[in-house]
């Protein structure tokens, strides 16, 4: 699993004003909240192709319409063991909030195709429900 504070958009996530962090551990260790439900988000970088990658960036510039028409044909993205494509995403466990980015592997790292984009409430379940 990965860290929050490895993400490109770990910045922008933490400002949001529904979103809580948390120290666990002693401090050795970083928990991100979504405030409204106290459900606790995961982190995920899962790699995609190159078509699955465009799909995904129509999808998260679509907005909320892309995502319920997607999950309403019953939509699900395959990942690729090894894609120039990576999408970023920040899941709280009841799925009212997700957080996700896009980005490509240009040059020897990632590179933010997507702005962040964030999701709340039942557009978010739909969004999580095209990965699971």
């Amino acid at each position: 699993m990965a860290s929050i504070n490895h993400l490109e958009m770990c910045d922008q996530l933490k400002a949001l004003p529904e979103i809580e962090i948390k120290k666990t551990c002693f401090g050795l260790f970083t928990q991100a909240v979504y405030k409204p439900s106290q459900s606790v988000i995961k982190v995920n970088q899962n790699e995609y192709s190159v078509e699955v990658g465009g799909q995904l960036e129509k999808l998260l510039n679509g907005g909320n319409n892309t995502i319920m028409e997607q999950r309403n044909k019953g939509k699900k993205y395959s990942k690729s063991d090894m894609g120039n494509m990576r999408l970023d995403t920040c899941i709280s466990k009841d799925h009212q909030f997700v957080g996700a980015q896009l980005l490509r592997f240009v040059d020897f790292s990632y590179k933010p195709v997507t702005d962040m984009v964030v999701y709340e409430g039942k557009t978010a379940e739909a969004f999580a429900e095209l990965f699971d």
